[in-house]
């Protein structure tokens, strides 16, 4: 017994010094946990705000009429999806779904065409089941049809094409209306072709709408020349531009449109949460510290309660 004891003292014996570092250290540990444990329950983390920003690319191929939008995953539903020229009557099921067009959708599409339907006009792709008048109104500037396609004069072609000749006589007294413009009209304008076509409707799409010409100057690779070539072809109804109603807009839509920053936006969403809805545009200007952000979007702006 004594050697047990003597063994025990040897090795696991404390002084009185040790024995109140020991006790300190103790209570130091046991402190700090309760103090861990109960942190959560003062401290309330603020809600964190997540934005998706897109990567866009634009090809400068004039074959391929895809936009690459890598940074998001694309659902297959009819809310999203990649917007390309097509032709209804020669378009596959991958390319469709790459359009946005739901699994189910698709195959309904491609049945009503194995069983001789024919798409004779844009508004025939409506009569396709679940296709809705929403998305109709999003494919319907980039449908192609056969009869359409003969009718855009070839690059190199040198001679004469008949069949634009009126269309032509007529845009020499008629500018184009950007806003209400479909993909074969944005092709006869002198210098567009279907990279650019492609181009103008996306950021025709982000924006909602043009409210200005000047705009125009605005879509990816348009070069001044070019612009000032186009300038004087083209008109804008503003009426004809969506606005945006910041009380309701969700974080994912407002993140869409080119003029709203990421801190404008968590600005925005901060302010409602603490003050309740925007009550006047003059709210707007004091959240946007941006003064030429502001007056760029503000054409745009709605203020709903």
């Amino acid at each position: 017994m004594n050697l047990w004891h003597q063994f025990l003292s040897s090795y696991f014996g404390f002084n009185k010094q040790q024995r109140n570092g020991l006790f300190v250290l103790v209570i130091l540990i046991l402190t700090l946990f309760v103090l861990r444990l109960s942190l959560s329950h003062f401290i309330k983390p603020e809600p964190l705000l997540i934005a998706d920003f897109s990567n866009i690319q634009f090809p400068e191929s004039n074959s391929s009429f895809t936009y690459n939008d890598t940074s998001k995953t694309k659902r297959n539903n009819p809310s999203s999806g990649t917007l390309f020229v097509f032709n209804p009557n020669t378009v596959t099921k991958e390319q469709l779904l790459k359009l946005g067009f739901k699994d189910k959708t698709a195959n309904i599409f491609l049945n009503y065409r194995n069983k001789g339907g024919h798409f004779n006009k844009k508004e025939d792709v409506k009569k396709v089941y679940g296709i809705s008048e929403s998305f109709y109104t999003k494919l319907e500037p980039f449908i192609l049809l056969e009869n359409d396609a003969k009718k855009i004069p070839s690059q190199n072609s040198t001679g004469p094409v008949a069949s634009v000749a009126p269309t032509t006589a007529v845009r020499s007294k008629t500018k184009l209306e950007l806003n209400s413009a479909d993909s074969l009209q944005l092709l006869e304008l002198r210098g567009i072709g279907p990279a650019f076509t492609k181009r103008i409707l996306k950021y025709r799409s982000l924006l909602g709408g043009f409210v200005s010409v000047n705009q125009l100057s605005e879509v990816y690779g348009m070069e001044d020349e070019l612009f000032q070539s186009l300038k004087n072809e083209v008109s804008i109804n503003p009426s004809l531009a969506r606005k945006i109603d910041l009380n309701n807009e969700n974080f994912k839509e407002l993140n869409k449109h080119p003029y709203l920053s990421y801190e404008d936006m968590k600005a925005i969403f901060n302010y409602r949460r603490k003050n309740g809805p925007i009550n006047s545009l003059e709210q707007v200007k004091e959240i946007i510290s941006d003064e030429t952000a502001y007056n760029k979007l503000l054409p745009y702006l709605d203020i709903k309660q």
